[in-house]
Protein backbone atom coordinates (compact mmCIF):
# COMPACT_ATOMS: atom_id res chain seq x y z
CA UNK A 1 0.00 0.00 0.00
CA UNK A 2 1.21 3.51 -0.70
CA UNK A 3 0.60 6.39 1.65
CA UNK A 4 -2.33 8.14 -1.05
CA UNK A 5 -5.84 8.13 0.00
CA UNK A 6 -8.62 8.49 -2.75
CA UNK A 7 -11.85 10.59 -2.20
CA UNK A 8 -14.56 10.04 -4.52
CA UNK A 9 -17.01 12.73 -4.34
CA UNK A 10 -20.39 13.03 -6.11
CA UNK A 11 -19.80 17.20 -6.34
CA UNK A 12 -16.63 19.85 -5.17
CA UNK A 13 -18.06 20.56 -1.89
CA UNK A 14 -19.02 17.43 -0.70
CA UNK A 15 -15.58 16.54 0.93
CA UNK A 16 -15.57 19.58 2.62
CA UNK A 17 -19.30 19.14 4.52
CA UNK A 18 -18.73 15.68 5.07
CA UNK A 19 -14.81 14.46 5.21
CA UNK A 20 -12.32 17.22 5.52
CA UNK A 21 -11.34 17.37 9.09
CA UNK A 22 -10.23 13.34 8.36
CA UNK A 23 -8.50 14.61 5.27
CA UNK A 24 -6.94 17.55 6.94
CA UNK A 25 -5.80 15.11 9.35
CA UNK A 26 -4.50 12.37 6.72
CA UNK A 27 -2.22 15.11 5.13
CA UNK A 28 -0.35 16.42 8.08
CA UNK A 29 0.52 12.78 9.08
CA UNK A 30 2.12 13.00 5.60
CA UNK A 31 -0.24 10.97 3.42
CA UNK A 32 -1.41 12.04 -0.31
CA UNK A 33 -5.03 13.16 -0.56
CA UNK A 34 -6.43 12.53 -3.86
CA UNK A 35 -10.10 14.20 -4.52
CA UNK A 36 -11.64 13.04 -7.42
CA UNK A 37 -15.03 15.23 -8.06
CA UNK A 38 -17.43 13.73 -10.64
CA UNK A 39 -19.33 16.82 -11.03
CA UNK A 40 -19.17 20.71 -11.20
CA UNK A 41 -22.91 21.19 -9.94
CA UNK A 42 -23.66 23.18 -12.73
CA UNK A 43 -27.21 23.44 -12.09
CA UNK A 44 -26.45 24.43 -8.11
CA UNK A 45 -28.32 27.89 -9.87
CA UNK A 46 -30.40 27.23 -12.75
CA UNK A 47 -30.82 30.97 -13.13
CA UNK A 48 -27.32 31.68 -14.33
CA UNK A 49 -25.16 29.78 -17.72
CA UNK A 50 -23.90 26.48 -16.54
CA UNK A 51 -20.41 26.97 -17.90
CA UNK A 52 -20.67 30.41 -15.64
CA UNK A 53 -21.22 27.99 -12.69
CA UNK A 54 -18.73 24.99 -13.36
CA UNK A 55 -15.73 27.84 -13.58
CA UNK A 56 -16.97 29.41 -10.49
CA UNK A 57 -17.25 26.31 -8.65
CA UNK A 58 -13.81 24.91 -9.83
CA UNK A 59 -12.38 27.77 -9.27
CA UNK A 60 -13.06 27.72 -5.77
CA UNK A 61 -12.74 24.31 -5.07
CA UNK A 62 -8.90 24.75 -6.84
CA UNK A 63 -8.24 27.28 -4.36
CA UNK A 64 -9.39 25.32 -1.21
CA UNK A 65 -7.16 22.34 -2.79
CA UNK A 66 -4.30 24.36 -2.56
CA UNK A 67 -4.97 25.74 1.03
CA UNK A 68 -5.30 22.23 2.50
CA UNK A 69 -2.59 20.71 0.57
CA UNK A 70 -4.56 18.22 -1.95
CA UNK A 71 -2.29 15.80 -3.51
CA UNK A 72 -4.26 16.31 -6.63
CA UNK A 73 -7.76 17.10 -7.58
CA UNK A 74 -9.29 15.78 -10.54
CA UNK A 75 -12.18 16.58 -12.41
CA UNK A 76 -14.62 13.67 -14.62
CA UNK A 77 -16.77 16.74 -15.59
CA UNK A 78 -20.07 14.52 -15.58
CA UNK A 79 -23.72 16.34 -16.18
CA UNK A 80 -25.42 17.67 -12.96
CA UNK A 81 -27.91 15.28 -11.84
CA UNK A 82 -27.03 13.18 -14.56
CA UNK A 83 -24.09 11.04 -13.49
CA UNK A 84 -25.92 8.01 -13.03
CA UNK A 85 -26.41 7.80 -16.82
CA UNK A 86 -22.95 9.78 -17.68
CA UNK A 87 -21.34 7.09 -15.57
CA UNK A 88 -22.21 4.28 -17.93
CA UNK A 89 -21.99 6.64 -20.91
CA UNK A 90 -18.39 7.77 -20.49
CA UNK A 91 -16.95 4.37 -18.90
CA UNK A 92 -16.77 6.02 -15.63
CA UNK A 93 -15.92 2.98 -14.15
CA UNK A 94 -13.04 2.38 -16.32
CA UNK A 95 -11.46 5.65 -15.11
CA UNK A 96 -12.45 4.87 -11.56
CA UNK A 97 -9.85 1.45 -11.82
CA UNK A 98 -7.23 3.37 -13.49
CA UNK A 99 -7.11 5.57 -10.65
CA UNK A 100 -7.30 3.08 -8.23
CA UNK A 101 -4.54 0.99 -9.63
CA UNK A 102 -2.64 3.59 -10.26
CA UNK A 103 -2.17 5.60 -7.01
CA UNK A 104 -2.84 1.73 -5.13
CA UNK A 105 -4.84 4.01 -2.12
CA UNK A 106 -4.57 2.90 1.74
CA UNK A 107 -7.88 4.09 1.83
CA UNK A 108 -10.74 4.77 -0.79
CA UNK A 109 -13.65 7.12 0.76
CA UNK A 110 -16.98 8.04 -0.94
CA UNK A 111 -20.22 9.28 0.12
CA UNK A 112 -22.75 6.84 1.57
CA UNK A 113 -25.02 4.63 0.27
CA UNK A 114 -28.19 6.19 1.87
CA UNK A 115 -27.79 9.07 0.75
CA UNK A 116 -31.08 10.58 -0.78
CA UNK A 117 -29.58 12.36 -3.67
CA UNK A 118 -29.50 10.65 -6.56
CA UNK A 119 -26.20 11.94 -7.81
CA UNK A 120 -24.81 10.73 -4.04
CA UNK A 121 -25.70 7.22 -4.62
CA UNK A 122 -24.71 7.19 -8.53
CA UNK A 123 -21.29 7.38 -7.22
CA UNK A 124 -21.35 5.15 -4.06
CA UNK A 125 -22.81 2.52 -6.59
CA UNK A 126 -19.60 2.86 -8.90
CA UNK A 127 -16.85 3.14 -6.74
CA UNK A 128 -18.14 0.01 -4.77
CA UNK A 129 -18.72 -1.88 -7.97
CA UNK A 130 -14.95 -1.08 -9.70
CA UNK A 131 -13.93 -1.99 -6.18
CA UNK A 132 -15.62 -5.09 -5.96
CA UNK A 133 -13.91 -6.07 -9.20
CA UNK A 134 -10.37 -5.57 -8.99
CA UNK A 135 -8.27 -8.90 -7.67
CA UNK A 136 -6.47 -6.52 -5.02
CA UNK A 137 -9.19 -5.25 -2.44
CA UNK A 138 -9.22 -1.97 -0.70
CA UNK A 139 -10.57 -1.01 2.26
CA UNK A 140 -13.31 1.69 1.43
CA UNK A 141 -15.42 3.93 4.03
CA UNK A 142 -18.27 6.51 3.23
CA UNK A 143 -19.63 9.07 4.77
CA UNK A 144 -22.82 11.02 5.18
CA UNK A 145 -23.37 14.47 3.60
CA UNK A 146 -27.55 15.34 3.69
CA UNK A 147 -28.48 11.93 5.89
CA UNK A 148 -26.98 9.55 8.29
CA UNK A 149 -25.82 6.26 7.36
CA UNK A 150 -27.35 3.16 8.06
CA UNK A 151 -25.66 1.67 11.01
CA UNK A 152 -26.64 -2.07 10.44
CA UNK A 153 -24.10 -5.01 10.11
CA UNK A 154 -21.53 -2.17 9.21
CA UNK A 155 -18.38 -0.96 11.98
CA UNK A 156 -18.72 2.49 12.59
CA UNK A 157 -14.74 4.53 12.43
CA UNK A 158 -15.11 8.18 14.84
CA UNK A 159 -11.69 10.05 13.65
CA UNK A 160 -11.09 12.66 16.12
CA UNK A 161 -10.74 16.15 14.30
CA UNK A 162 -10.62 18.14 17.50
CA UNK A 163 -7.31 19.98 15.91
CA UNK A 164 -8.99 20.62 12.34
CA UNK A 165 -12.10 21.10 13.16
CA UNK A 166 -12.74 25.28 12.93
CA UNK A 167 -10.31 25.13 9.97
CA UNK A 168 -12.31 23.02 8.10
CA UNK A 169 -15.28 25.67 9.01
CA UNK A 170 -13.67 28.42 8.12
CA UNK A 171 -12.54 26.24 4.54
CA UNK A 172 -16.33 25.67 3.97
CA UNK A 173 -17.28 29.37 3.99
CA UNK A 174 -14.68 29.51 0.54
CA UNK A 175 -17.23 27.90 -1.23
CA UNK A 176 -19.12 31.49 -1.54
CA UNK A 177 -20.98 30.33 -4.70
CA UNK A 178 -22.66 27.56 -2.61
CA UNK A 179 -23.73 29.91 -0.07
CA UNK A 180 -27.37 28.84 0.77
CA UNK A 181 -26.84 24.97 0.70
CA UNK A 182 -23.94 25.51 2.96
CA UNK A 183 -25.73 27.52 4.82
CA UNK A 184 -28.40 25.29 5.54
CA UNK A 185 -25.18 22.73 6.63
CA UNK A 186 -23.45 25.16 8.61
CA UNK A 187 -25.42 24.19 12.03
CA UNK A 188 -25.88 20.47 11.27
CA UNK A 189 -22.29 19.95 10.58
CA UNK A 190 -21.48 21.54 13.86
CA UNK A 191 -23.96 19.99 15.93
CA UNK A 192 -22.81 16.35 14.46
CA UNK A 193 -18.83 16.85 14.86
CA UNK A 194 -19.67 17.62 18.44
CA UNK A 195 -22.13 14.85 18.99
CA UNK A 196 -19.67 12.25 17.64
CA UNK A 197 -16.99 13.70 19.54
CA UNK A 198 -19.49 12.99 22.44
CA UNK A 199 -19.52 9.61 21.35
CA UNK A 200 -15.89 9.55 20.20
CA UNK A 201 -15.13 11.09 24.01
CA UNK A 202 -12.90 13.84 22.25
CA UNK A 203 -14.53 17.37 21.23
CA UNK A 204 -15.38 17.39 17.41
CA UNK A 205 -14.88 13.93 15.32
CA UNK A 206 -16.14 12.54 11.98
CA UNK A 207 -17.92 9.13 11.32
CA UNK A 208 -17.17 6.84 8.79
CA UNK A 209 -19.08 3.45 7.88
CA UNK A 210 -16.46 1.10 6.51
CA UNK A 211 -18.31 -0.61 3.41
CA UNK A 212 -15.36 -2.80 2.70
Amino acid sequence: MTKNVIFFCPHDDDLTIGGLGFALKLIDEGKSVIQVVFSKGAMSHPHFKEEVIKDIREKETEKVAKKIGLKKLIYFDLKDMSIKEEIEEKNIRGKIKELIEMHKPEKIITVSDSETHPDHRAVNEAVLAVADSLKKKYPVYAFSIWTRPRLAQRPIIYVDISNYFWKKMKILKQHRSQWFSIYLQFLPVIFRARYYGIKNKCRYAEKFEKVR
